[in-house]
């Protein structure tokens, strides 16, 4: 069986605590990945809020989410040696050209085109350049209803 691949930019963790059970229960027929980028983004979560980072580093594990290398070395501090990989970059540059554009996000965008990965994400923007670029992109609502779809389906050839 083949499975989708999924991997979640960072702007959809802090909605995982209220859908983690759908998405838990979908790991039949998906994979997700997530990158050291999303990992450093949510160690950057503060003190003060460490609960959310404990809870959000917890659902990706429990999602057994795979840790995959950034698909290209680029200086902006986030390389970690050992995780990442010397990509071409086409993705990266389609993502920040004529577009000052969060690198990091280009790099999740590079790393998920690279891994075969649907990115979701609810960042507007970031949406438009992957789907404007046709790559494989989708709402968090988008891909909560393609996990419903697969639901009744399911339902449906049981009945």
């Amino acid at each position: 069986m083949s499975f989708k691949k999924i991997m979640f930019d960072t702007n959809i963790f802090d909605k995982l605590p209220s859908i983690i059970n759908k998405i838990k229960n979908s790991t039949d027929k998906y994979e997700y990945y997530v990158t050291t980028i999303q990992v450093e983004e949510l160690c950057e979560i503060p003190d003060d809020k460490i609960s959310k980072r404990k809870s959000n580093i917890l659902m990706l594990a429990d999602l057994r989410a795979k840790l995959v290398p950034i698909s290209l070395f680029i200086l902006n501090g986030r390389a970690q040696l050992g995780y990442v990989r010397l990509g071409d970059g086409k993705v990266y540059h389609s993502m920040v050209e004529g577009n000052k554009g969060n690198s990091d996000d280009a790099i999740i965008a590079d790393t998920a085109v690279s891994e075969g990965c649907t990115l979701i994400t609810n960042d507007k923007a970031f949406y438009n350049r992957m789907k404007n670029n046709n790559y494989e992109v989708m709402t968090l609502e988008e891909f909560l209803a393609e996990i419903e779809e697969g639901e009744a389906s399911e339902r449906l050839g049981k009945g």
